[in-house]
């Protein structure tokens, strides 16, 4: 069997991003949080389980919310291992409080009409421990998304979704195309997007990557073809642009790509 496995946000999904710099305070919308995390060796993503919405009624620290609620956030980009343990204890003195999550949901409303609410996450220095950014995203389907994989699903290919975006946003989108949702994985790291293609290719399948940004490299390289989107027009570094078989504008050229190799 083919399979085909997508990343999230900036791939199936054009990605609107509110965040907040805690040290200045000010809001900017950046959709690379990748590309922020990458100008430290020590920064990590951590996307939070709990609807926004849900999340922001707590009267708490960040931190104290993560000590007490383990289960409710996951670690979704690293460029360095470190357990959920670890970044709890580094995060000990750091007094950010999850009220900061409120002012970004409020500025992504404000601008922008958004399809989905992916949720809200953190970026996090863990050299110094300490909480330098908080965000929370959205974003609206690229025009060719549904009908590639309305394609994809006609043609008796295998669809996944991969990505570091909390459950409930990807289980709505998986509903909205028509993806399996038990072939969805949620706040999945660079490894675990890595361990999704080669176990279906150890399973015999033939698996296409299609992702766009660092986070999916791993991923990219283990697959059979990989296909890198730069559609979201992120900056991205000229080691992954050259390191795949296919660079595409579109959602859309996947089709093209796939049945070409059929």
């Amino acid at each position: 069997m083919k399979c085909v496995v997508f990343d999230n946000a900036g791939t199936l999904l054009r990605r609107v991003t509110a965040i907040k710099q805690l040290e200045t305070s000010n809001i900017f919308y950046e959709t690379n949080t990748i590309g922020i995390a990458n100008e430290k060796p020590g920064r990590i993503i951590v996307v939070m389980q709990q609807p926004t919405k849900e999340l922001i009624k707590h009267d708490k620290t960040i931190a104290e919310y993560m000590k007490e609620n383990p289960e409710k956030f996951e670690i979704s980009y690293s460029q360095k291992s470190i357990e959920k343990q670890q970044l709890i204890e580094k995060l000990e003195n750091d007094t950010t409080k999850i009220s900061q999550i409120t002012t970004t949901a409020k500025a992504l409303i404000r601008k922008y009409d958004i399809e989905i609410c992916s949720g809200s996450a953190i970026i996090i220095d863990t050299t110094n421990g300490v909480i330098e950014y908080v965000y929370t995203a959205g974003g609206v389907f690229f025009n060719e998304t549904k009908n590639t994989i309305n394609t994809l699903n006609e043609n008796s290919y295998e669809v996944y979704i991969a990505s570091g975006d909390n459950k409930q946003s990807l289980n709505k989108i998986a509903q909205i195309l028509g993806v399996n949702p038990e072939n969805v994985y949620d706040t999945a790291n660079r490894e675990i997007k890595k361990q999704i293609v080669e176990t279906l290719q150890n399973q015999g399948n033939y698996v296409y990557m299609v992702g766009n940004n660092t986070n999916d490299e791993l991923a990219l390289k283990s697959s059979d073809t990989s296909i890198l989107t730069v559609e979201q027009k992120e900056e991205l570094p000229e080691y992954l642009l050259k390191s795949v078989d296919y660079k595409i504008d579109s959602i859309g050229e996947v089709i093209d790509i796939i049945l070409k190799n059929n």
